[in-house]
Parts: structure tokens; C-alpha cells; sequence
């Protein structure tokens, strides 16, 4: 079993009863703060802050029997697993039981927001939950509006999909661009499906641009700097030269959008395709704006 899975049934053992599934996303956050590395990264969701991870290892631990219901958490069985943990991780476990284990949902949502307003800046509860002044500390929190009208690339490697996502989320980007030809991912939460759902929970509109991908067969033998780019300088004299319409397309959306990113897998821009695009968009006559690599 996963380590962050045994975190997530050490939890409910120590919270011994059943937890909605709110709460728990709130009590795990919390015990999450208190780690030196978190076993969950969260995002500012619709009912604050929230996992997808742990959503799914939810539904994972389920069919497995270790929790019994579909909508809050309770376990399946008696076994123990707070002793299965390092002892930070217990301890952590510990101090948010005795902090907040006795309360519930609403006082719980309460308590997230108040000490972590940036996770509750897209609640659809907030207005009912906080006071005037705690909304106000929550508009705060936000990221500054009216940002120049900007260009960036990221990619997925090394991330969680709860981080990639606040890293958008903290740029003010409007649109995620995926330039991938195939979708496709062995990463939780970075197939097509996943990733729009989750960016457009979020606020973030999802385009899928595939005739923009560089085909996989292409991308098997890239064994140093030289073979990148070649294959770069091949992909800008054949797919970018034939791709104006999609060139057009972001072009459209930043002006619609105003903080356009363009996605794929590396970590490094030098490394993937998207900063050709970038680089043939920052070309253009009608294109006077920055270009950021995150």
C-alpha cells in the first residue's frame, strides 16, 4: 500500500468515527500543514481546499474494502495503522485530532478558512460560512486581477496535479493550452479528461491544440542536446509552418483571456515543444507580449 494512503487510514483512526467527506479533506489539509513534506498537495476547490489524490485513493481504498462508504469516510475493519507511520507523521496526525478532532463540518470549514484563506477563495459556502471581514481576508488572498496580457508554458513532470494547477491559479491564467498530440498520461490527474475537469473546476478553460503535438514516434530516441534540437528545428519547418490557424487560435484566446499557458510534460521548456510554439508566436507582428516559462 502507498505510504499517503496509510496516512489517510491513520487519520480516520485517530478521528474514530465517521467523517463527511468535506471534513476529512479539511482534517487531512490540516494534518497536511503540519507535515515537513506533505503526503497530499490541495487546491482552492468549489467547497475549499481539496485533493484530488486523496479523492481518488478514497474511491481506491474503498473497492478494497479498507473504508465501506461511498460519500464519508469510515473504515472497513478495526486494523490499525497509526503505528505504521513515522513518528513525525503520527505526531502531526496527533496534534490536528487534538486541535479540531471535535469539530464538525461547518465549525470545521470555518476553522480552514479563517487560518487559510487562499483555500477558500473559490468556496460556493464562503458567504455563508464567514463574516464580512473573513471574506475580506479571503479576497486577499487572491491573486492580483487585471494582470497584463501574458504568454507562459509549463509542464507537468515533478508535480503533483494539485500544484501545477496553483501554480496557474497564482499566474491568473485564464486558459490552459494543451500542445500534446496524444492526451495521454501514466501521471494521476494529467489525462485529457482529468486535467480539463479539474482546470475547469477551477475557473481555468481547458483547449486541447493535438495538431500542435509532435507524434511519439518522433520522440524515441532523444539521447542529448543535439538530438532535441533537431528534432525542434524540424518540428518548426513542418507542423509550425503548416499550424497557423492554430497559432491563430491562442492568439485569440489571450486576447479573450488575457493569460494564456501552454502545457505539456517536460519540466524543462528547453527540452519540449512548447516553447517552438512560444518562439513562433513571439514572431509574429501582432504579438508585443512577454512570454514566461514557469
Amino acid at each position: 500500500m502507498y505510504y499517503r494512503r496509510k496516512i489517510l487510514l491513520a487519520l480516520l483512526e485517530a478521528l474514530d468515527r465517521k467523517v463527511t467527506k468535506t471534513a476529512f479533506q479539511k482534517y487531512l489539509f490540516l494534518v497536511s500543514m503540519e507535515q515537513e513534506k506533505p503526503a497530499y498537495d490541495f487546491v482552492p476547490y468549489q467547497y475549499g481546499c481539496f485533493s484530488f489524490q486523496a479523492d481518488a485513493d478514497k474511491r481506491t481504498l474503498t473497492k478494497y474494502g479498507y473504508l465501506k462508504e461511498r460519500d464519508n469516510w469510515v473504515l472497513g475493519h478495526r486494523q490499525r495503522f497509526l503505528h505504521l507511520l513515522a513518528p513525525a507523521d503520527k505526531e502531526a496526525i496527533h496534534r490536528v485530532e487534538h486541535r479540531v478532532g471535535n469539530l464538525h463540518d461547518r465549525a470545521l470549514v470555518h476553522y480552514t478558512y479563517i487560518h487559510h484563506p487562499y483555500y477558500a477563495i473559490n468556496s460556493q459556502k464562503r458567504c455563508e460560512i464567514l463574516s464580512k471581514l473573513e471574506q475580506e481576508q479571503v479576497d486577499s488572498a487572491r491573486p492580483t486581477p487585471n494582470l497584463p496580457v501574458r504568454l507562459f508554458t509549463i509542464g507537468y513532470e515533478g508535480q503533483s496535479l494539485e500544484r501545477y494547477l496553483n501554480r496557474l491559479i497564482g499566474e491568473n491564467i485564464g486558459v490552459v493550452c494543451d500542445v500534446r498530440r496524444n492526451p495521454v498520461s501514466m501521471k494521476f490527474g494529467f489525462g485529457r479528461r482529468q486535467l480539463e475537469k479539474a482546470a475547469q473546476g477551477l475557473g481555468i478553460a481547458y483547449v486541447h491544440l493535438p495538431e500542435l503535438g509532435i507524434e511519439s514516434g518522433k520522440r524515441r530516441e532523444l539521447n542529448s542536446p543535439d538530438d532535441y534540437r533537431a528534432l525542434f528545428k524540424e518540428y518548426t519547418r513542418t507542423t509550425l509552418a503548416k499550424s497557423t490557424d492554430s497559432l491563430q487560435t491562442i492568439m485569440e484566446l489571450m486576447s479573450k483571456h488575457g493569460r494564456v499557458a501552454l502545457t505539456c510534460f517536460e519540466a524543462d521548456h528547453e527540452f519540449c515543444h512548447r516553447s517552438c510554439v512560444a518562439e513562433a508566436l513571439s514572431r509574429r507582428k501582432d504579438f508585443p507580449h512577454r512570454i514566461m516559462h514557469l
